[in-house]
């Protein structure tokens, strides 16, 4: 008893416990912190810590170390952003535990000083602009903050990249803190706020400007007309959708001319993107042609309508006139009805006015007048009579008065838009205030109050249902109000994801995670969009890297971004109602893609003193360092790094003799190049001359003396004239003297420069005219017909010319002139000047090329000049020699060659030269295959990395291995092989990698075997035919490899898409292999020409025999071919070996043998017959699982098969490859059987080998699923199950993959009899299971000691070897959980979870729902952990309810769920009653939001359900419920409910009738309260006025009551506001009390901003 209570306790004690806990830590900020914990338990418990749900791994700033059982953990250095609690958690075999410690950094305030002082802040503000439509608008602000903030511009809430193509704004920084948005050519929909935000590490700031833009004068025509009618007095609304990038302007005109938005006028976007146009209260002179004329950058469209104003049955007399009328004046509007009894009404537009102290109502015989007193601009507007029919008469009253523009009545915007207000007045620099519910308004970030001139702007950012409110303008005395109303969405954008973390533990990648919004599952997220930004480079693009549907972290790798830099990375949720804001990550991360060189650094030779230059070409854009002779080198006057995206180089200025053999060594992530320096004796150099020395000026017959001074006086020098080296000669000196070198000519001559081609002329003028002269050219004197000149003599003057230039290149003429016997020379020298650099002409063929994909795309074009220098351009863009481009130049010919032709290769390209250019237009087609059915499809692609992953796809759907597909890796080569093709395998193939694809388009023709292997006797004609996909394609057909010309017994056809080639007359030597040779594929026919077959003739003698009754028959002949079959007939019946019928042949004799001849023999008719070819070549039928074969890696493969003759021939094929007999490879041929043996196997030699027969074709293949053999695939695992194992499932198997196998070895030696295990039989199978990269395993299952009958389960008549522990596995059983109850019952929208636990972690089941097997989706996750089964429904509907069922064969569990539908709420029902008076007559509407759409509700009074009659209007709408009473009654009098079951609106309704007194009633939330009560503002101290309360109740009594005491009351309560309307009419028209409650809301909640 002892022994067992002591034991009982040691296992108890044994789970991890505290023996101290972790105390509260406070430090210093930058100290190190220590959490501490002390923890026994037996076995020694496992300790982690954690921080927000997150391990803590032990590296950097954390450390963890034991000292026995005291637990420490170290953070060095730490921050106020590590407070907080950290959980330490043990667990160990028995038990676990956990303790939360809290560690507190102080240093905050120094932190927060610090925070305040570097944060952005803005020295100048944004200011408000106003332009004319065309012009630039410029925003600039000056900032502060450290570091420098990043500066982001918005319009309305949004990024300026979401609403504006790029070129339409411009972003910039200057120094001195300066930020700058340029917006061109404004638009009127540029008009708005514009926000600019800068953030740093320390905070954020905001500032806000506005942009109006004037509309400009224009005309378009009206182009289709449409019509429209509307009764006078109705409103005329035209909606008109446009789409366009950049979004197109809108302009509204009427007969031409512009409207803009005004009195009448409304003018906006709706919701649905419509653009709208809205004329209120329609009146004759609204008649006319209304255009929509939408405009872009390009182009523009219009749309027209023609509004026809009806006019109505009854007509006034004498309508209403406008009226214009100064603030403070009396206005009387004016009108007559058509006979004195008609009623009619006074509305200011849709409000219905009463008379009182402000309206004054007189009717006199058919007269009727409203009189306006005190009128202020909230009076201007649009007042209406209508008479009882609906007839209406109308009239604008204009108000005018220190406000020019007034505010709208109301200004309705939805939550997070903007709530803008805008106000004219009639001077500038006037004193203006802008309120809200009473409360004067200072500019925040939120709020934007802006005035430049007479125009005074307030903006409201990102409104809130609380910022609804009354806004009001004062200036003076004069004051325009507007009633702001934000409308919460109904259908939101999801919330941003929160608690974004970035974790950069692992090298070169960023672990980035975030955790959904709380509200989540009320506006759940359908995925989520991460976008990443480069930091540093002035940009503020963010471009997309990835979208995830579920996923809450994902990981970024190097390779991932274009090039190495410090990344930003932000995240936003989106579903079908739009996005959230984004939220960035809080830090940059460092990341580089590898690179690899190419184009290495190269060996240099400089002179001393020059420049050297280095420069390597990298494949991705990394920042690397350069080092000299292990020196890391910096930026400075001598050093110069520059990087270009892949290009890096190093410029070393001035190199020196020290620096001779220098070693410059380039390093990178994972790259690292070096290249020697080597420098040259320095240059010689010239010493600079000035510009008189450089620019020579001589009269012709003066010397000239050219001169220079070298660095070094031991340098030679050459001079030289127009490129020509000049020699010394006569007249002309060269000399050296110390560093001077000079050059003299005696005697200067004249030049003439002409351009080749053009003509020459020289002339000269002689004092004597009667002088002779002669010309010279290059000293030989010319004469008429040398050259083509022309010499003449006019007077004085003496002319030599030429037609043309050409072909006498440089040359010095010279004119002798005779005079007395003295001779005058004269010198003209022509230099022709240098011939253009033209492109000889090329044939359109030349210029339009058609490549197909995969072939060299060759472009060539002539120079007229060998040294011209070109350029290559593709569609703009400048090309340069790189991978897979080549430039090259040979004398006159310049070549752009593209060793292999892609689809992006297709364009525009263009050779340019100096002075011409050249054009030429590729198309890069597709490479095509045509394939005949059944023959194998072996599409090929090569890699530059042989360890690269390629996906295939056909027709954008990607390709997966199965049986038929196979795809391999050969080294650099990747292959997809279909083994027999059919039709629908035809179509677009594509291998992809990253961002390279190679295509192949196939077409499969139903080209059957037989049409490709042809029979034919001789002297029949034999047709080979084929299908091309190009009708273009050009195709040449060989013979046994041997090319085909036309002949005159062969022809060759080609008819649109069809290519065949005809024989005429078949002979022997015509058979043989065919081939129609495609540019990318080729199509194979073996045809087999039958000689001619004859008997040899047989002697007439042995054509009629005589046999005795018992004697044998023999009957004998001989054929031509001995190969050919026969068959012997008897009188017509085809005989067959038989007992006593022997049929032989040898060689070429054919004998029939009747063993003993009979009476029935006599007077028989034999015959022998010819086949008329080889009867075809079979297959033995083979065993299927002989069919597949696995072997060990250097073993021998034996592939063996019989065929039905022994002269067949048979061709072996290895994926659609034909085999040939190699070391390796030996083909055999034993009678019937053909034998294929591979040596040593090899893991390449895995595939499908095929032995082709004639017609037939037998296939050995790997291992394939069937439906006793299951192939699976688990994560890293790949399982082979066979389900019902035999004897003949034994052998080797083996898991095959690119780099590694497995290897199995299964031995069956018989059927184990009746294993029981608990009573219960259990089956056997082999689960083999393996994972890749393990070594070779052996597996062997032997009978030993079968049991005779049922008996409990043994293990020990098992044999196990190598380490292999096989169980027989018993069935699998649910153990049911206990907290999951078979019944469940859930709302809609929670999340369902249906668990169940299984006897055995490997079982197998299947989720049915209602019988059907329900699968993984994006709402419904299927789970497998352990022996856990779990289905989860992440989001539940009414339709998710029904009987679901886990399947695992052996047993079942299932599970009843049934969904209700959430409780119908009241949008906005705060619980309490309200209570509205009212007078008789008037109507009652009652109206509320409910949460669900189908809810139902009912409508009750005092208790009783309320149903539609001539009174009663109950109306449901989408989520709105409304109920309208007409004509109240006092017995309407009582309480209303809207009951919705779950939730109810109560309704308190007086109706009064007339009397002489009133009383006014407010309920309160407390008892004690001060209460005022005012009218008109004013507080209320009139005889007539009683005021009382009783509990919360406060009640305002007015009695008697009189025509004066109409008007507003409230009852102020500090804290909130009740309002109440009375309106009261004169004893004329029998007076009634009439009362109205106008609203009733929160003023708490209106100011919460």
């Amino acid at each position: 008893m002892a022994a067992n209570k002591g034991s009982e306790m040691d296992v108890f004690g044994g789970a991890p416990r505290f023996l101290a806990y972790p105390r509260p830590v406070v430090v210093q900020s930058g100290t190190d912190a220590v959490l501490k914990c002390q923890i026994g338990g037996d076995p020694r418990p496992a300790v982690i810590w954690e921080r927000n749900n997150e391990k803590i791994d032990p590296q950097g700033r954390y450390r963890v170390f034991e000292d026995g059982n005291v637990y420490n953990l170290i953070i060095s250095a730490v921050t106020t952003e590590d407070s907080g609690q950290y959980i330490c958690k043990a667990k160990n075999s028995i038990g676990e535990t956990y303790a939360a410690a809290t560690l507190r950094v102080e240093g905050e305030a120094q932190e927060l000083e610090l925070r305040e002082e570097n944060k952005p802040r803005f020295l100048i503000k944004p200011l408000s602009t106003r332009v004319g439509r065309g012009e630039d608008a410029v925003f600039s602000c000056k900032l502060w903050g450290n570091p420098r903030p990043e500066v982001v511009w918005e319009k309305d809430g949004r990024k300026l990249n979401e609403i504006f193509e790029s070129t339409h704004f411009s972003v910039g920084y200057q120094d001195g803190g300066w930020f700058q948005l340029k917006i061109f050519k404004t638009r009127a929909p540029d008009g708005g706020v514009y926000t600019c935000k800068a953030r740093n590490e320390f905070g954020e700031g905001l500032a806000g400007a506005v942009l109006l833009v004037d509309a400009g004068p224009g005309h378009e025509d009206e182009g289709n007309l449409k019509m429209f009618a509307v009764t006078e007095g109705k409103h005329a609304k035209f909606r008109c959708f446009v789409t366009g990038k950049p979004k197109p302007e809108i302009i509204w005109r009427k007969d031409g001319r512009l409207i803009l938005s005004g009195r009448r006028y409304l003018l906006y976007e709706d919701r649905e993107g419509y653009f709208t146009l809205k004329v209120l209260y329609c009146k004759q002179k609204d008649n006319g042609v209304y255009v929509c004329a939408a405009s872009n950058t390009a182009g523009q469209t219009l749309s027209a309508v023609h509004l026809s104003v009806k006019e109505p049955p009854v007509r006034f007399k004498q309508p209403l006139i406008d009226l214009e009328v100064w603030e403070r004046d009396l206005a009387v509007l004016e009108c007559e009805v058509p006979e004195d009894s008609v009623p009619i009404t006074w509305y200011l537009e849709d409000r219905r006015l009463q008379p009182g102290a402000k309206y004054g109502m007189e009717e006199w015989g058919t007269k009727r007048r409203l009189t306006i007193r005190d009128i202020g601009v909230d009076d201007d507007g649009i007042y209406l009579c209508e008479m009882a029919d609906g007839g209406r008469s109308i009239a604008e009253v204009a108000v005018k008065g220190t406000i020019v523009r007034k505010l709208p009545r109301k200004v309705d915007v939805l939550e997070g838009e903007n709530a803008a207000f805008c106000v004219e007045v009639e001077e500038e620099e006037m004193d203006i205030h802008w309120y809200k519910d009473g409360i004067e308004l200072r500019e925040t970030h939120q709020t934007i109050l802006k005035s430049f001139g007479r125009t005074h702007i307030l903006v409201f950012v990102n409104t809130m249902p609380q910022d609804s409110g009354l806004v009001t303008f004062f200036v003076g005395r004069s004051k325009t109000s507007s009633q702001l109303r934000v409308k919460a969405a109904r259908h939101c954008p999801p919330s941003c994801p929160v608690g974004v973390q970035i974790n950069t533990e692992r090298a070169n990648a960023a672990l980035l995670s975030w955790v959904p919004a709380q509200d989540s599952r009320k506006n759940p997220p359908s995925g989520y969009v991460l976008e990443r930004q480069e930091v540093g480079t002035g940009s503020q693009e963010w471009l997309q890297c990835l979208t995830t549907d579920s996923a809450t972290s994902v990981e970024i790798l190097g390779d991932s971004v274009p090039c190495e830099a410090d990344y930003r990375f932000r995240i936003c949720s989106v579903n079908k109602y739009g996005k959230s804001n984004n939220v960035e990550f809080p830090r940059a991360v460092h990341l580089v893609p590898v690179a690899r060189i190419q184009a290495p650094l190269q060996d240099a030779l400089v002179p001393e003193g020059q420049d050297a230059l280095f420069s390597i070409e990298l494949s991705a854009s990394v920042i690397g360092t350069w080092f000299l002779n292990g020196t890391q080198l910096q930026e400075d006057e001598r050093y110069s790094m520059r990087r270009s995206r892949t290009h890096q180089s190093l410029r070393i200025r001035g190199v020196r003799d020290t620096d001779n053999g220098a070693e410059i060594t380039f390093i990178a992530y994972g790259i690292r190049d070096s290249a020697a320096l080597y420098i040259q004796a320095p240059l010689v150099k010239f010493s600079p001359l000035s510009e008189m020395d450089r620019n020579k000026f001589v009269e012709v017959g003066n010397p000239i003396v050219l001169y220079c001074e070298l660095s070094d006086p031991a340098a030679p020098v050459h001079w030289y004239k127009n490129g020509v080296e000049i020699q010394t000669m006569e007249g002309l000196h060269i000399q050296s003297e110390g560093t001077m070198r000079r050059i003299v000519i005696q005697s200067a001559e004249r030049n003439t420069s002409v351009e080749v081609g053009d003509p020459i002329v020289l002339r000269c003028e002689i004092s004597d005219p009667n002088a002779e002269v002669t010309w010279y050219k290059d000293g030989v004197e010319l004469l008429e017909a040398d050259f083509g000149q022309d010499m003449q003599s006019d007077g004085s003057i003496r002319t030599l010319s030429f037609q043309s230039a050409m072909g006498l290149c440089f040359a010095t003429f010279g004119i002798t002139v005779f005079v007395s016997l003295i001779i005058y020379i004269f010198f003209f020298t022509f230099n022709p000047v240098a011939q253009l650099v033209k492109f000889s002409a090329l044939s359109e063929a030349d210029q339009k090329k058609t490549v197909m994909a995969g072939c060299p795309i060759v472009l060539q074009c002539e120079l007229s000049d060998p040294s011209g220098q070109v350029y290559w351009y593709k569609d703009g863009s400048n090309l340069l020699p790189q991978n897979g481009v080549d430039i090259r130049s040979n004398g006159n010919l310049r070549s752009l060659v593209i060793q292999s032709a892609e689809q992006a290769h297709s364009g525009v390209y263009r050779c340019e030269a100096k002075d011409d250019d050249i054009q030429f237009t590729v198309e890069v087609k597709e490479r095509y295959k045509f394939i005949a059915v059944g023959s194998p499809i072996i599409l090929q692609c090569e890699l530059s990395d042989p360890t690269a992953q390629v996906s295939w796809f056909k027709d954008e759907v990607e390709l997966f291995s199965k049986t038929g597909l196979d795809m391999k890796r050969d080294g650099n080569f990747r292959k997809l092989m279909i083994h027999s093709a059919k039709v629908s395998d035809s179509g677009l193939y594509s291998c992809r990698f990253a961002d390279d694809v190679v295509t192949f388009q196939v077409e499969v023709e139903a080209l059957t075997e037989v049409a490709r292997n042809k029979c034919v006797e001789a002297g029949c004609p034999i047709t080979l035919q084929c299908e091309v996909t190009e009708p273009a394609a050009q195709v040449y057909w060989c013979k046994d490899g041997v090319e085909l010309l036309p002949q005159d017994d062969l022809d060759i056809q080609s008819k649109g898409k069809l290519r065949a080639v005809v024989i005429k007359s078949a002979e022997v030597k015509h058979s043989g292999v065919y081939s129609c040779e495609a540019a990318d594929d080729h199509i194979e026919f073996k045809v087999d020409v039958a000689a001619p077959v004859w008997f040899l003739a047989v002697p007439e003698a042995e054509k009629s025999k005589s046999v005795e009754a018992g004697n044998p028959i023999i009957l004998q002949c001989e054929i031509s071919d001995p190969a050919r079959q026969t068959c012997w007939y008897k009188d017509g019946i085809k005989l067959v070996p038989q007992f006593g019928i022997n049929i032989q042949s040898e060689g070429s004799k054919r004998t029939l043998v009747i063993q003993s001849a009979t009476s029935t023999c006599s007077g028989i008719n034999f015959g022998c017959t010819l086949f008329s070819a080889a009867p075809p070549v079979t297959f033995v039928d083979i065993p299927e699982e002989d069919l597949y074969k696995s072997v060990v890696e250097q073993d021998q493969l034996v592939l063996s098969c019989k065929v039905s003759r022994a002269d067949a021939v048979v061709q072996w094929y290895m994926d659609g490859v034909e085999l040939q007999p190699s070391a390796n490879i030996t083909i055999q041929e034993d009678g019937t059987s053909r034998i294929l043996t591979i040596h040593s196997a090899q893991l390449s030699d895995t595939g499908t080998y095929t032995c082709r027969a004639g017609d037939n074709v037998l296939m050995f293949k790997k291992l394939q699923e069937s439906e006793n053999i299951k192939l699976k695939i688990e994560g890293p695992y790949r399982r082979l199950k066979i389900l019902c194992s035999g004897v003949e499932d034994s052998g080797e198997y083996i898991c095959d993959t690119a780099d590694d196998s497995i290897f199995f070895h299964l031995n069956i030696t018989g059927k184990i009899p009746g294993y029981y295990i608990d009573m219960v039989e259990v089956s056997v199978y082999c689960d083999l299971c393996s994972q890749m990269g393990r070594s070779w395993h052996y597996l062997a299952l032997l009978k030993s000691g079968v049991p005779s009958g049922k008996e409990n389960y043994d293990g020990s008549r098992l044999v196990f070897c190598l380490a292999f522990c096989i169980n027989l596995t018993p069935p699998v059983r649910f153990v049911r959980p206990r907290k999951m109850a078979s019944g469940i019952e859930k709302d809609a929208g929670e999340t369902l979870v249906l668990e169940c636990e299984v006897s055995r972690f490997n079982a197998e089941v299947t989720w049915k729902k209602n019988g059907e097997e329900v699968e993984d989706s994006r709402n419904i996750t299927i789970l497998e952990d352990g022996v856990m089964r779990q289905l989860t429904i992440h989001s539940l509907s009414v339709e998710d309810a029904g009987q679901y069922v886990c399947d695992a064969k052996d047993d079942v569990m299932d599970f009843h769920v049934k969904v209700k539908e959430p409780p119908v709420k009241i949008i906005g029902n705060s619980g309490n009653p309200e209570q509205h008076i009212l007078v008789a007559g008037d109507d009652l509407i009652l109206e509320c939001e409910v949460s669900r759409p189908n809810a139902t509700v009912q409508w009750l009074w005092n208790g009783k359900s309320l149903k539609p009659d001539t009174r009663i209007q109950i109306d449901s709408h989408d989520f709105v419920r409304k109920l309208v009473l007409s004509g109240l009654q006092p017995s309407d009098s009582g309480e209303y409910v809207c009951d919705a079951i779950d939730d109810k609106m109560i309704t308190f309704v007086e109706v009064q009738a007339t009397c002489q007194s009133v009383t006014l009633c407010a309920i309160l939330s407390q008892e004690r309260a001060n209460v005022r009560w005012l009218k008109d503002g004013q507080l209320l101290n009139e005889d007539n006025i009683h005021i009382s309360s009783e509990g919360n109740t406060h009640k305002l009594t007015i009695n008697p009551l009189q025509l004066s005491d109409a008007g507003e009351y409230v009852c102020d309560v500090n804290t909130d506001e009740m309002y109440f309307s009375l309106l009261v009419k004169g004893k004329k028209s029998d007076s009634k009390n009439y009362f109205r409650v106008i609203d009733n809301y929160s003023l708490v909640h209106m100011l919460l901003m």
